[in-house]
């Protein structure tokens, strides 16, 4: 049979790293299918994945990067505030948002001057469905959140009579499982989130960061609603990586703290790249984690206030935790899948992005869920009603944006009882933990040769090839 050519596949991340590093880990994939692979993005967004592409090559792979101007003047931010994870109020993200709009001529421009065989883009790229059909090129979705989520959406889009009450919960229909939301969806977040899932129209399908054995139901919903098929290609750092990162060693100070520590006994808390918790929060949060007497491991991101330390924590906290040795704060970035698979590690807070949750659950880490903005309201219902490897916080409020300073707060007293819920060393506890260790096993076995996520990556580069117009005879 003669070997069909390599496939031209354009991708275009969004400028945020939820949405980057995994469209990128889907694109270095690809390219390692013997596809020919461009990323096209802008200068500071680049050199984000530069070394990797560079690794990629050295292994023979055809990946390649095609900058684009990012339109700085046109929004008016200053050079290289080019990823939402440079922001730090909705002002400046609204920019970026707008920028990322204002990049559709130039990748117009670049796809006729070199016309690729598919396109790729974010789901966030909602002039993408235009831009192909103009140009005549296929199109695939990538969707950086889970099926389940869309499912969500959906239902949600179909059923405003569910949301007539001003207090919930909130029951919603028309889904594989009995789902409840404690608190109504913004209707800001409403209308974004339908508009997202209206750009996926007009594509050959989507393609997930997730793998089949998390979303079955859902997928099988979303498949006969929409009549577009599904690839769960994920989750695709464990994909990449395939190996347990090694978290031993004192290269890091807060590793050789878990060493000390004894297995399952230390809570690891972070809330992301992008979310902001106010003082008040933060002060909950303390009051929470030292009421509840568990060892604590603490990511901490402030907004830059100028406030002291003793403000926006219990007195003498700091200096209680350091004499009792449990528990260490972080003030900014911390390597959080080292910390993830470490074994000292027993229980994830967590906002509930996806690429936390598919980080924990590769892990095999059960979290506890504070959602903090956008799907992660979502996703938390995936971790808790769906497959039980997490224990609920919850949130008091909905919020469409990291950066909005919320005006109710979650009591250090709801998030004292999750943390005990997991942690105590119940029956409860020991069941979320094992459910945890099994969606584990799942994720790692779709990942290896002949698992699901491995399988799906080769019926979809099949898949692209049957896109090709066939030649005359």
């Amino acid at each position: 049979m003669e070997k069909s050519r390599a496939l031209k596949i354009y991708f275009l991340p969004f400028l945020a790293q939820g949405h980057l590093i995994p469209l990128v880990h889907l694109a270095r994939l690809v390219a390692s299918r013997g596809q020919q692979v461009t990323i096209i993005t802008t200068p500071s967004n680049a050199q984000i994945f530069d070394k990797t592409i560079e690794e990629d090559k050295a292994l023979g792979y055809h990946t390649r990067v095609h900058i684009i101007k990012f339109p700085s003047n046109q929004v008016g931010l200053p050079d290289g505030v080019e990823n939402l994870f440079a922001a730090s109020d909705n002002q400046t993200a609204g920019k970026i948002h707008m920028a990322a709009h204002l990049m559709q001529p130039q990748v117009e421009a670049f796809m006729k001057q070199s016309p690729p065989d598919i396109l790729i883009p974010d789901i966030m790229f909602t002039w993408s469905e235009a831009s192909a059909k103009l140009l005549g090129i296929p199109r695939l979705v990538f969707n950086p959140i889970s099926i389940f989520d869309v499912c969500m959406i959906e239902a949600i889009k179909s059923h405003p009579e569910a949301f007539a009450s001003d207090s919930g919960p909130y029951h919603i229909p028309g889904l594989p499982h009995p789902l409840t939301l404690p608190i109504k969806p913004s209707p800001g977040f409403a209308r974004v989130t339908e508009s997202l899932v209206d750009a996926e129209k007009g594509s050959h399908g989507v393609i997930v960061n997730s793998f089949a054995e998390l979303d079955v139901e859902y997928t099988e919903h979303y498949e006969k609603l929409t009549g577009r098929k599904v690839w769960h290609i994920g989750p695709t750092s464990l994909m990449v990586q395939k190996t347990v990162p090694s978290a031993v060693g004192d290269e890091y100070e807060c590793l050789s703290w878990l060493t000390s520590k004894t297995q399952d006994s230390v809570v690891y808390i972070c809330f992301g790249s992008l979310c902001r918790l106010s003082d008040e929060q933060l002060f909950e949060i303390a009051s929470g984690l030292e009421s509840s007497g568990h060892q604590f491991l603490w990511v901490v991101h402030r907004k830059n206030d100028g406030k002291e330390e003793q403000e926006w924590l219990p007195e003498g906290f700091e200096e209680k935790m350091r004499k009792e040795n449990r528990g260490m704060i972080i003030k900014g970035w911390a390597p959080q899948p080292l910390i993830l698979n470490h074994p000292s590690t027993g229980g994830f807070l967590t906002h509930c992005g996806w690429n936390a949750v598919a980080e924990a659950i590769s892990a095999g880490v059960p979290m506890i869920t504070m959602p903090g903005f956008g799907d992660q309201y979502y996703n938390e219902k995936l971790i808790t009603e769906v497959h039980g490897f997490g224990v609920e916080v919850g949130a008091a409020e909905w919020s469409i944006s990291p950066y909005d300073a919320k005006k109710k707060l979650v009591s250090g007293e709801r998030i004292e009882k999750a943390v005990k819920r997991l942690m105590d060393g119940g029956e409860e506890g020991r069941q979320i933990r094992s459910k945890a260790k099994e969606m584990q096993q799942k994720a790692w076995k779709a990942v290896q040769e002949g698992g699901s996520s491995h399988n799906s990556l080769t019926v979809l580069v099949d898949h692209l090839n049957s896109l090709l117009p066939k030649p005359a005879n």
